[in-house]
This record gives structure tokens, sequence and C-alpha cells, in this order.
């Protein structure tokens, strides 16, 4: 279990801390000096068997982001108010800040009750019971105690021990996440770095990346709640030894995270459900400068206002975050932020959607989604609603990132829900791909009213009569294929029934023609020596051949030949079979093929405009329609 501290400025934090554990957190010259702390401390101890870390948070207004840093993902907090001063303005801002970050429970230390009558302890009690009422800590614990005469020991152990044994686990079924709040370099061993780990499971030789860097790194040594370990999980604090480029291992600060994400990444966008504090005083309006606080990270940032010109102290909105740095945010991740002078703390948020988009942020859908998202109970109902309210799919890497999902998760996700599909990577519900398909039909049935003497589409055509923005339109058209819905004859796609309607004197040359090209289908008759066979005038066989390929009887790939449908159908298929689907050469092509070399070029130059191949340099990859 993770405790940290929070209180106003000299109400005993650290020297409860020092009694509880013996340890004394503050490390820097300058809080001896002071007696102030300035920075986190940590300490480690066994209560009861049980292993707990303390992280200990400095109380004063200037060192609020260092306190921002050390709450961030922790089981409960222990909140210290002295019995002589009672509840003061820092006091009441942390307890805000904990609140607003949904920490799970709270304890509340009354120290410094040595120095006060018994009168004036129960007198602040009363006053911290008004303060935690109607707040999620309501019915937390005041325990009475002094770091002086150990007054209240015992009880303080008992309580910790009691949250110890009844909090809820976190789970490790996500990829590894962990903000890095403290950075240093042991001799011999190199860059540690040690944070809360908020999900996942990491183990020695494990790889992480931090979304704002290109570099990976390898974990060398692991300390778990301080001692040696061979593995750490959600709820520990860690420390890490990492190995990796020097240079990324040197820009590693407090408020960068480590990953085992594959497709984590930081963004500077991101829509939120925006709480303004009730004890705010001023309205959140649009474009409102803010500090903005994601665990250990503080940067600056711009809230636009999407649901109302301003949202009213004590009450929520949708709003998309614009950050000066980016962020590296999952769904249900909660931030703090503090006005434009960092004086006070004003709202929270929680993050809907990190991977937003500026343009077209208003729109009406996008916040009818946002709405019904943040309506959701649970991170498999984020996901139901985000599927059903997304006509266009999702892609199941997209899920991994902002959920933090593994594949394995999203796949038991979707064998629980049967109105949803998975097609080549993308969910979307059943209606909405049914729909697709019967837009795809009725596109193509209006298509050949107007086009009577084409045959059909090539399938970059195809493809176009469905949204860019839909990400299952190969999907639709492979569906319509084995339902038969569509047909396919050559390079050309069309509905069944569907037939070009040609001159007759067209007709009638075509099907002298068809022989001629079938006697060596792979390297048919120049044009002229196809004109000279049937004693007809090259130009006037040229443009009869020409409105036969328009209709998608024939295919014209080279200068000068034309090829039946079937014939480029078959050597398209080639492409794929001739290197066994990876990148192949004009010889490999042409020994594969039996055409000549010039033939092969042209062919395979044909298939790069088609974009049925990419050409690198002396190779070509294939493509799959």
């Amino acid at each position: 279990m993770i405790v940290a501290t929070a209180g106003h400025v000299d109400h005993g934090k650290t020297s409860l801390v020092e009694m509880l554990t013996g340890i004394q957190t503050d490390q820097l010259q300058e809080e001896k000096d002071r007696g102030l702390t300035i920075d986190l401390g940590f300490a480690y101890s066994k209560i009861g068997g049980l292993s707990i870390g303390f992280v200990d948070v400095p109380g004063h207004i200037k060192f609020i982001n260092n306190m921002l840093a050390g709450v961030g993902a922790v089981d409960l907090a222990l909140l210290v108010v002295a019995a002589d001063d009672g509840m003061m303005p820092q006091t009441l801002e942390h307890l805000a800040i904990l609140e607003a970050l949904r920490v799970p429970a709270l304890l509340v230390a009354l120290t410094k009750i040595d120095r006060v009558e018994p009168a004036r302890c129960l007198e602040v009690e009363a006053a911290i019971g008004q303060q935690l009422q109607g707040t999620s800590f309501e019915k937390s614990q005041v325990i009475p105690c002094s770091s002086v005469n150990r007054t209240g020991e015992s009880e303080l152990i008992t309580a910790l021990k009691d949250h110890a044994q009844r909090m809820q686990q976190r789970s490790d079924s996500g990829h590894f996440r962990m903000a890095i709040d403290r950075t240093f370099s042991i001799k011999g061993a190199g860059t540690v770095v040690t944070g809360a780990i908020l999900a996942g499971e990491i183990g020695l030789s494990g790889t992480l990346s931090a979304p704002n860097q290109s570099q990976s790194f390898k974990v060398r040594g692991l300390h778990r709640q301080n001692v040696v370990s061979a593995s750490a999980s959600a709820g520990d604090r860690a420390a890490l030894n990492l190995t990796g480029q020097q240079a990324a291992l040197s820009d590693l600060t407090r408020g960068d995270w480590l990953t085992a994400n594959p497709t984590m990444s930081a963004q500077r966008h991101c829509d939120i459900m925006l709480q303004v504090l009730p004890a705010e005083k001023k309205s959140i309006r649009h474009w409102t400068s803010v500090h903005v606080h994601h665990a250990a990270q503080h940067t600056l940032g711009h809230l636009a206002t999407l649901s109302g010109p301003e949202i009213k102290s004590g009450t929520s909105g949708i709003v998309q975050l614009v950050s000066s740095a980016p962020l590296s945010l999952c769904y249900g991740d909660r931030l703090i932020f503090r006005d434009q002078g960092a004086t006070r703390t004003i709202a929270s948020g929680f993050v809907l959607n990190p991977l937003a988009q500026s343009r077209g942020r208003a729109k009406p859908e996008r916040i009818s989604l946002l709405t019904t998202l943040s309506e959701a109970t649970s991170d498999a109902d984020y996901l139901y609603r985000l599927v059903m309210g997304s006509s266009h799919g999702v892609a199941v890497n997209t899920i991994e990132r902002i959920l933090n999902w593994k594949p394995e998760r999203i796949a038991a996700f979707m064998a629980d829900h049967s109105t949803l599909i998975d097609l080549n990577g993308v969910l979307v519900s059943c209606e909405d791909f049914s729909d697709a398909k019967g837009q795809l039909v009725r596109a193509l049935e209006d298509w050949h009213q107007t086009n009577p003497s084409i045959q059909g589409l090539d399938y970059p055509k195809l493809l176009a009569m469905l949204p860019k923005t839909c990400l299952y339109r190969d999907s639709v058209i492979a569906q319509l294929k084995i339902e038969g819905g569509i047909l396919q004859s050559g390079s050309l796609f069309h509905r069944p029934g569907a037939q070009a309607t040609l001159p007759e004197q067209t007709q009638r040359l075509l099907k002298q023609v068809i022989p001629l090209l079938s006697e060596n289908p792979k390297q048919p008759p120049v044009l002229h020596d196809l004109a000279a066979k049937l004693n007809v005038d090259p130009k006037q066989l040229n443009q009869h051949l020409m409105a036969c390929t328009k209709a998608g009887l024939l295919v014209h790939p080279v200068k000068n030949r034309f090829f039946e449908p079937t014939t480029i159908a078959d050597l398209i298929g080639l492409t794929q079979s001739v290197a066994g689907g990876s990148p192949f050469t004009v010889q490999q092509y042409r020994d594969a093929s039996g055409m000549g070399r010039n033939l092969c070029i042209e062919l395979l130059e044909y298939f790069d405009q088609k974009g049925l191949t990419r050409r690198d340099g002396n190779l070509r990859h294939p493509r799959a329609n």
C-alpha cells in the first residue's frame, strides 16, 4: 500500500512519518536548515507484516507542484491537521485535490495534541468532520496523536493495517505504466528512476519506452517497496535501474512516463469532463489559461469549452485541453488544473478521449459521443459505447492506446459482445457493418444506371463510394463478394446482372479478337499485328478495343497491347506468389511469368500505378486488394 501525506505547512507531516517508520524523509540540506519539506520524501516500513510505502509531500503553497507529483497514484491519503492551527488554507486545497484525484481512502491525523487542551482537540475534530461532510471522505477516521510523546501511534498503525487489508488491489492486466517522480544516477549502476506503478507489471530485462522519446530502455535492476525484487506491479512503488542510449536516459525527468504499451504516444489535445471546484468563484470560460498537472507532470495549457460558453462553479462540462507539452494520457486518467498565476486549484478533469483532434472539436456528433462516453460505468462499458457510437469503426490499436489494454483483453471483450464484430483489426457494430454494405450496393446500382456502357468499377473507385473515414471499407467489399452482392470480372467490380451495352460492330470485332488474344494470353499480339490479322484499320480497331476496355471486357495495361481480364487477374496474383508475398525483382517476375523483360517492366509499372505493387528501388512490394 502507498500512503501520501497531505496538509498545511508545519503541521507535522514529516515528523509523523518518522514516528511511524523511523525514517527522516527530509534529505535536502535546505530542508534540514529551514525545517521545511520542499521536495518529495520517501519511507518504507513493515506494519503488521504488510509493506507500506510513504510519500511525504510539502505543505507550503510554493511547492504545490511537488505535492501534486506525490499524490497521483496512491492508495491512501494521510491528511495531517495540527490541533493548534486547525484547518488552514493548504489543508483545504490539499483535501480538494485528493478528492478530485479520487484517492481511494483518507485517514486524518490530528497532530500536536500535546500543545493544546482537550477541548481544543474536540473543537478541531468537529471542524474536520464538518469540512469532510458531503465529500467522498466524510466517514474518514480522525486519530489524535503527537510525534513528541508518540500518543496515537498504535491507533495509527492499527488504522493503516486495516486500510491495507481492505485495500482493493489494482489490476495488473494492462500494459505497464509508471509516472517518474525522481531520477538519479548511481555510480557503477547508472540511471535510476522511481515512481508509483499505475498499471501492468514489469520484470528484469523488461523493455520500456517513454512516449516523448524514440528510444527504448531495458530494466537492469529493480526495487519494489525499497526491496530488491524480480518484478513489480500496479500499486507498487518501484525504483528501476535502466540501460539504454545515454542521451535518452539523461533526458528522463520528473513527469515523464515509462510504458510497455507499443501503441502509446504523447498528444497535445484531449477531451475531458471538467469539474469546477465549488470553492472556485470564477467560471471557466473558453480558452482559459491553466496550469496542468498529470501525475508528476506539470505543464501549461488552455481549456476550450465544448458544452457551452462557460462552466460555472461547482458544475461540470466537456472541454478540450490544448496542452503546451504532449501528455501521455489514457481514458480515466485524472488531471488537476490551477489558475494562470498558479495561486489556487480551480478544477479537475477526467479524460474521455486522449486522442482528440482540434479540427471539428465542437461538432454536435462529437459532443454527443463524448457525452455518452462520460456516462460509462466501467472500461468495458466505455469501449462498448465507443464502438456503438463510432459508425466508421474503431481500430484495435486505437483501443489498445486509449484504454491501455493488451490485445488478449480486447479479444475477451469481443467474445462477450455478440453485437460487435472485428473486421481485420477494426471493431464495429454488426448494424453499422450491415448499413455500410447496403450503402455500397445502392451506390453501385446508381452508378450502373448512369453508366450503362461500362461493365464496372476498378477497386479504388469502388472503395471511394464509401467515406474515407470508414476504417473497414475493404471488409465491406470482401463480404459483399462472398455474399454475391458484388461480382468481379477481371479487375472490375459490378452488381450481378450488370452488363455493358456495346455497339453491334464493336461486339462483332470483340468476338474475333478474343480467340487471337487467347493463343498466347500473357503475350498477346500488338495492335498492328492484331489489325493485320483482322484486316481492319489499326486506328479503327483501337477505338473499338478502347470501348471494350472502358466496358471492362478488355484491359489495356501497356502501350499497343490488350489483355483479357482473366489474364490480368492471374498476373496480379503472380505478384503475390512469385516471392511468397515478399518483395521481388523484375527478373523474378519475368522467370515466373515467362514473359519478356520489357513487357514485364511495363506491366509492373501499370500495377504500381494502380496501387497493386509498390516500387522500392529494384524491388517491388506486393499489395493485396
